[in-house]
């Protein structure tokens, strides 16, 4: 009884063990399947400014790391308040996309008509307000790699934008701060290919793999070699996406598999060059489970290199395909099936920024330019990459031409035309090659779109301007056609016998398997039901004339568009968050990414208006300076005189938006001129109206030259530089009228001037501040500007004292 005792208590013993091992097991596996999440990012901008062209954008650039399943930006605008004035929330404009920074023209300016949106991604776009709550921009597997976010005031028609005076209203500056955080998944394992992997996961949960593709492949296929589901576990699913994990939404290839199927395999096509996410869920209705499901599956991938070019002898001509790597383009579709020569593109740059082409190896060997020559029974691709950072901030140009076709007669040489019926279809795409097809598009395997580039006899070449390009792999295809196009017609069952014929040769095959779809295409092509899958594209092939021809290219970068940008803009370097770019900064009221934009420019009769009325506005002042001279105001007179000659040059050199001015010296120091003569000309006449003794009337004249001199060389647009002088020439003349009323205890003042003068005087002042400070706009500003200059000259032929209207000295 004991010895049995003992046995029990020793199974007990090992089972309590199992069981806490199997927990500790299935805590471990859940651990495994976890996600890591964290802040990695936080980024506070500059001041943001208000939108007028592209320069005003303050940029900032976030990075999203390799094995992001979710990431969440979030951005907080706020106002920071530099015066006594409170601030008021003001609007915001977000913009944000992967690669490069976006482009955009939110005052709805136009784009060269060259400008192409070729495979941008997404342009995520948000409008918020500077009050200090959070706005969210989410995304579910994102690519990794920089994101840039184009952040500013939101744009106001300029017209109507109201010229507000320094230190009159709130001075606040607006700033954003943006927050990135990140969902990861754990490391996944590497799968290569033919290596038998084995995933044990519970229910619900994901498990991720992943596999890197080169560029001889371009498409892979995952065969399920067992598969063992758990109780309540309906069915494995398996997703597949490129350079990023996939999720339940985001994928380019998905598929179930259950325990009683016959169908245990998945067909993907890849991107040459990437990292490919393989996503294992097992299914269930019900929440986690503790019981584990497996599988077991293995990796195959295909090649497209054409190895044995005698199936394709126009391929193996050296003149026609020099340096290149001979390639097959093909997908599920029986009548697609198109050979192409791959060109690998050198970089050839110089010291500018932005400034690089990309060329055949052997035009850099040679040091020239050498023509690529095609026929209409393949296409070319070229490829060539945009680094991170360095090459994104200027414009990219696809240039294609006809190369001039030479004839000799004896010793004579002349130049061809080129036929008539040859076309070129031409495409430019990022990360994915596209397919050019009869008549004008742009096809990839789940996609269609028209192309932008189209060469032809009639145009002597065709170019297409990329701004901002994104980072990564780029393809320019190209494809002739010299003749009509008789429509294919390809019987359904046909492809269901091609899909059928693939499927069961790439399971089985071992060593030539990349030649499936070739082998399987031929032979049902070959057959009489099948001869019209023959196509290219959507033309039959079979009697199809061949043709030949040669272009030129040019695939290059500049700065800004070509290098410039039109007359009325200056291309200029901008560095923000330390991203450099190039933008045209647009004179004279032009607008656009190239200032081409004349919709909102001045008529060249309003310019005229414009800078007449602002320089004989001040002629106004020459009757003030005659009435203070006749007064016997010699300094005042000068100062009169001195405001209508600097005031008159100023604005001669200001008006006119660079088209009809005239400036007698530097800008700068005209501007500094007028303010300055401005503050004088109050200051003397406030002294003049005080009626303060000589001496002390010399003092304060030359005291208040220099100290104005001084405060407006601090900051001429200031309001304190304004009030010093007034405030201090209304305490000097209520300090001296007191003083001299409690000396005499009578009116020294003349009545009309109390009456009349000095209240009419007042009044044109205070209209005239009202109006320079509240009612000016850009567009009504020569009006009222030029009002402004008239009020002023009057108020001071109303203000300064005539020679009767204070009692005489010797009677004081």
């Amino acid at each position: 009884m004991e010895k049995k005792k003992n046995e029990r208590m020793l199974w007990l013993a090992v089972l309590f063990v199992c069981f806490q091992l199997t927990a500790s097991f299935q805590n471990q596996l859940k651990a495994s399947f976890r996600y890591q999440s964290s802040i990695i990012s936080k980024t506070r901008t500059s001041v943001i400014h208000r939108y007028e062209t592209y320069r005003d954008i303050t940029l900032i650039h976030l990075y999203i790391p390799q094995h992001t399943l979710f990431a969440s930006f979030k951005f907080t605008g706020d106002e920071t308040r530099m015066s006594i004035f409170a601030c008021k929330p003001r609007d915001v404009s977000l913009y944000m996309k992967y690669g490069a920074p976006p482009v955009i023209n939110p005052d709805d300016s136009t784009f060269p008509k060259d400008f192409k949106n070729i495979t941008r991604s997404k342009l995520h776009h948000i409008e918020f307000m500077t009050d200090n709550k959070d706005q969210y921009i989410n995304l579910t597997s994102p690519y990794p790699g920089w994101y840039y976010v184009a952040v500013f005031l939101s744009y106001v028609n300029p017209k109507f934008s109201a010229i507000t005076q320094q230190g009159l209203g709130p001075s606040c500056y607006a700033n954003v701060e943006a927050l990135l955080y990140v969902e990861k998944i754990s490391n996944p394992l590497i799968v290569s290919e033919n290596h038998l992997m084995e995933v044990i996961s519970i229910s619900n949960t994901s498990r991720y793999f992943k596999t890197y593709i080169t560029d001889d492949y371009d498409h892979a296929l995952i065969q399920v070699e067992t598969i063992d589901l758990a109780p309540n576990v309906e069915s494995m699913k398996i997703r597949i996406d490129v350079g990023k994990p996939s999720s339940q939404n985001t994928f380019i290839a998905a598929k179930s598999f259950y325990s009683n199927s016959n169908d245990t395999s998945i067909t993907f096509w890849t991107v040459p060059g990437s990292w490919h996410y393989i996503e294992i869920v097992f299914e269930s209705e019900k929440e986690l489970s503790s019981i584990s499901s497996k599988a077991t599956f293995r990796l195959k991938r295909f090649s497209n290199l054409i190895e044995n070019l005698d199936e394709y002898q126009f391929l193996s001509n050296k003149a026609y395909f020099n340096n290149s790597i001979t390639k097959i383009y093909r997908n599920r579709s029986l009548s697609t099936l198109i050979p192409y020569k791959q060109y690998a593109l050198v970089r050839d740059g110089l010291s500018d920024t932005f400034t690089f082409s990309f060329v055949l190896e052997s035009e850099m060997q040679h040091n020239t330019i050498i023509p690529v020559n095609m026929t209409n029974d393949h296409f070319s691709a070229f490829k060539f990459s945009i680094r991170d950072g360095t090459e994104i901030g200027g414009t990219l140009q696809f240039i294609m031409a006809f190369k001039p076709r030479l004839r000799r007669i004896d010793k004579a040489v002349s130049f061809e035309s080129e036929p008539k019926s040859n076309v070129i279809v031409a495409c430019l795409s990022r990360y994915v090659m596209e397919l050019p097809v009869w008549p004008n598009k742009c096809v990839t395997r789940n996609s269609e779109r028209t192309s932008e580039l189209i060469l032809n006899s009639t145009v002597e070449n065709s170019t297409i301007l990329v701004p901002y390009p994104e980072l990564g792999t780029w393809y320019a295809t190209f494809k002739l056609f010299c003749h009509n196009c008789s429509s294919c017609n390809c019987p359904e069952n046909c492809q269901d016998s091609f899909n059928a014929c693939v499927d069961a040769c790439e399971l089985d095959c071992d060593i030539s398997c990349q030649d499936c779809i070739t082998n399987c295409s031929r032979a049902l092509i070959e057959t009489e039901e099948c001869k019209g899958c023959d196509c290219d594209g959507p033309c039959l092939r079979k009697g199809a004339p061949s043709c030949n021809s040669s272009i030129v290219y040019d695939i290059s970068s500049r700065q800004c568009i070509s290098g410039q940008c039109s007359p009325n803009g200056l291309c200029r370097f901008m560095v923000s968050d330390g991203v450099v770019f190039s933008t045209c900064n647009c004179i004279n009221k032009y607008r656009g990414w190239d200032c081409s934009d004349g919709s909102f420019a001045t008529p060249y009769y309003m310019l005229v208006i414009e800078l007449l009325l602002l320089v004989l506005s001040n002629l106004a002042f020459l009757p003030a300076v005659y009435v203070a001279f006749k007064r016997k105001y010699y300094v005042e007179s000068l100062a009169y005189f001195s405001i209508c000659f600097f005031s008159t040059f100023y604005h001669s050199c200001d008006a006119g938006e660079n088209i009809i001015s005239f400036c007698l010296t530097k800008s700068n120091a005209l501007q500094f001129g007028d303010f300055f003569c401005a503050l004088l000309a109050i200051w003397v006449t406030l002294i003049a109206m005080a009626d303060l003794a000589p001496m002390w009337t010399s003092i304060s004249q030359m005291a208040g030259a220099v100290t104005l001199a001084f405060c407006t060389s601090i900051d001429k647009m200031a309001l304190w530089v304004f009030m010093v002088p007034v405030a201090s020439g209304i305490f000097i003349i209520i300090g001296s009228w007191f003083l001299k009323y409690k000396k005499v205890k009578q009116p020294f003042i003349n009545r009309r001037y109390i009456r009349i003068e000095l209240p009419l005087g007042t009044t044109v002042v205070v209209v005239g501040l009202i109006m320079f400070a509240f009612l000016q706009t850009k567009d009504n500003y020569k009006y009222l500007h030029s009002l402004w200059h008239v009020l002023m000259a009057c108020a001071i032929i109303l203000l300064l004292p005539k020679t009767n209207t204070f009692m005489p000295e010797a009677l004081v």
